[in-house]
This record gives C-alpha cells, structure tokens and sequence, in this order.
C-alpha cells in the first residue's frame, strides 16, 4: 500500500513538472492530428485516420515507458515480504493435525531471527548510505540521511520550471519515529508468531529450539515470555503421531529428569535479555526456574561429576596393582608388608593431594564480584549451586551502583528484597571484609 501511493504521489509530481507546450493548441491539431494528404495509390478516409491514431498512440505509449519511474525491490520490502511468508508458514503448522518436524519448526524459527536481526539493526542504525534523500527509497522508508537535524534540500527553482527528468520528488513524512514504530510493529509481530509457535501443544520443545526462541526474544527486546518457556519446556507433555484420523496423544513429562534441564548458556542469554530489560523480577524468575530446579543439579552431577567420581573410583585398584609391583622388586619386607604400605602410601598421596584441590576450587572467590557465599555452607553445595551464585552476582551488579566506592549504599524496596532474598539463599551480599578499601 505504501508502495502504491508512492508512485501515485510521484506520478502527480512529475505531471505537475512537465514542460508547458511552447505552441498554441491549434498549432498542435495542424501539425499533428489533422489528416495528411494521400499518397498516390493509397486509399484515404477512414484508414487513414485509423493508421495515424495508431502511430500516434504508439508514440505516447512510448513516451510514458521512457518517463516511468523504475522501481526496484528494496532489502525493506524483501524483508515484509518474508514476515508475511513466515506468517503464513507458522498458520500452517498451528493447522496441521499432526505434530509437525523439528526440522520445520526451527526453520520457522530461523526466519524470526533473520528479521529479527534485521529490524533491530534497521531500528538502532539504518544504513542509508546508498539512498540519497529525496529518492523513492527514502520516501518509502520515511527515513532521513545521515543528519537527522538537516533539513531536506530544496530544489532551487520551481518543480515547474524544471525538465520531467531532472524532478526531484521531494518527501512526504521524512520523520525517523515513524521508521521506529514500524520497527517496533514489525518486531511484536515477529514475537508473537514464534510464541505463539512453541506453545502450541503439537509442537515438542527440543534443546534447538529452545535456543532459538531465546535467542530471537533476547534481539527482539521481548523477553517477558521466557520465564514461562522454561516451565513449559520442562513440563509440557509430550506429543505423540497418531495414526489416521486418530487424535493426537499427549504423555505426561517429567520436569525432573535430566533431559529437561535447561543448559546453562540459555539461561544466560535470557537473564542477559532481562537485564537489559530492567526487570528485575523477570529476572529473578528466569534463576527460579533454570538453574535452581532439582534437574539442572541432576544433569550437572551427570556431566560433569561422572567421569571424575568413575577415576576416583578407579584409584584404590590401581593404587593395589601399583604396590603388587613395588613388592616385588625389593626384599627387605615380606611382599604383603610391602604390599600393604605401599597401597596404603599411594592412597594418602592420592587423597590429600585430591582433598586439597577441591578445597582450593570451591572455596576460590576471586571471580565472586558482590556475592559470595555465607559461612558454613557445605563445599558439595557450593560446587553445586556456582551457577545460581553467579546469576545472582551479575543481577546485583546490574541493579547496584557500578562505582565500587558507593557500593553497600543501595537503597530502595526493590534492592533490599533481592538482598533479602539472596541471604534466604544462604549467600551474603556485599561481604564488608571483601569490599573496596575494607581489606
């Protein structure tokens, strides 16, 4: 539609600049409609008239192709040209009676994120620099240069008095808020249709997706959603095909199973979105409901303590293969004196030098900036719980004060409910031996 009155409005303009005619309208009949005299052998009247009314269009129509304005595709108008593609595919897969892909959903979802990247660069920083100011591209836009400040140059003389190919078109709304609040239109609609997307039952929420969709809130400044997206992933029942005509059947999950914790660099992109959101409950939701949950300490413990816990477990086996051998090569004790020495030698190295480096890695803050954690709480929960400890870290510097000398002054209702609740949680909040000048 915008389109359309463009190049209504650039039609009128450029008719309004035509040049005048220089001879009198009688002039113009006589040279050109009246009818010419026959040429011998040629017939006259009506044939004529017919063939000369032909030529004659066929010149205007020539004049007008050589006049029109040549419009080409513009990156904006490719880009609403793909949003109402991606509307369109994501009814399709809310319509479908069946669950629908993996592989079709994050292609819809892949999309989102192209336009989201798009408008939020288009929105922050246009770049405009292959537009001049008073092309059609412009005006479609409704967009200024470079410098917002300067006023549109003004042909210096009369539209009027100027060659049709030489018009400029002058703009018609060139105001950057206008740009901004198609921006801001096109990025709702953007959310919307991929919430609307994966909370629909028939579609499973697989880690990728998950990702994506954060992803493509956290560029669309829309992160109110996510805090629900983890509990639906975590909760939502499983779809399962039917056959035929049969209706889909849903299986219950489980939310504390290992497979629905939520990875942690997920978590970070959505905290990191409510923070730039300025929502602190947002963003205390998105703690509560990532790596607070029994299932995101379950899959740490798997991951991550496995394999260590499996070659711990190996060490009493191969500490006692060791000290069979070292019986062997010496003859000052029996072998099972020396054998019994030996593994109990090997197993004290093993274990003090152990014991001491998981004292050193769960009792290490340097990497703690206002919140570390409360006397006497236990090094296995410390290991643990790092994560949450550090999510509460970054949402205590983001909502404090970032000079490190004004720090403990906070006030306010909202700060000393987080300190409350951060104390609830068996960590202390700006530890007065660890702030700046209280060493």
């Amino acid at each position: 539609m915008a389109e359309t009155r463009l190049l209504a409005r650039s039609w009128t303009l450029l008719g309004r600049g035509a040049a005048k005619p220089s001879k009198p309208c009688c002039s113009v009949w006589y040279q050109y409609i009246r009818p010419r005299a026959a040429p011998p052998n040629t017939t006259t009247g009506s044939d004529t008239r017919w063939a000369h009314t032909t030529k004659q269009k066929a010149v205007k129509a020539n004049v007008r192709k050589q006049e029109a304005p040549i419009v080409t595709e513009t990156p904006q108008s490719r880009a609403f040209s793909r949003l109402n593609d991606l509307l369109q595919d994501a009814l399709q897969i809310l319509s479908s009676p069946q669950p629908p892909a993996e592989a079709a959903v994050l292609e819809s979802l892949s999309t989102c994120k192209d336009l989201a990247k798009y408008f939020k660069d288009a929105q922050e920083s246009p770049n405009l620099s292959n537009l001049k100011t008073n092309s059609a591209a412009a005006n479609l836009l409704f967009l200024d240069s470079h410098n917002k400040q300067q006023p549109y140059p003004r042909p210096s003389t009369p539209l009027e008095s100027q060659p049709t190919s030489e018009a400029t078109i002058p703009p018609s709304a060139p105001s950057p808020y206008i740009a901004s609040s198609i921006a801001n239109e096109a990025k709702a609609t953007i959310s919307t249709a991929a919430w609307d997307l994966i909370r629909d039952a028939k579609v499973f929420i697989t880690p990728d997706i998950l990702k994506s969709y954060v992803e493509i809130q956290s560029l669309l400044s829309h992160p109110e959603s996510l805090a629900e997206v983890f509990s639906l992933y975590a909760s939502k029942p499983i779809p399962q095909p039917s056959k035929g005509s049969e209706p889909i059947k849903f299986y219950p999950s489980n939310p504390n199973k290992i497979s629905t914790a939520i990875p942690f660099d997920t978590a970070s992109t959505a905290l990191s979105a409510a923070i730039r959101a300025e929502k602190l409950t947002l963003a205390l939701d998105i703690i509560d409901r990532t790596v607070c949950t029994p299932s995101f300490r379950r899959a740490k413990l798997v991951r991550r303590a496995l394999v260590p816990g499996i070659a711990l477990a190996s060490v009493p086996v191969g500490a006692y293969s060791l000290a069979s051998q070292f019986s062997a090569v010496q003859e000052a004790l029996s072998s099972a004196n020396a054998t019994g020495i030996a593994f109990a030698g090997i197993l004290t190295y093993f274990s003090a030098t152990a014991t001491i480096g998981v004292v050193a890695m769960t009792t290490a803050n340097d990497h703690m900036e206002r919140v570390t954690w409360a006397n006497g709480t236990p090094l296995r929960e410390r290991w643990l719980r790092e994560e949450e400890r550090q999510m509460y870290d970054l949402v205590a510097a983001a909502w404090g004060f970032k000079e490190g000398w004004k720090r403990g002054e906070e006030e306010g209702e909202d700060w000393m409910a987080l300190r409350e609740l951060i104390g609830m949680r068996r960590m202390m909040l700006d530890r007065v031996e660890l702030m700046e000048g209280m060493e």
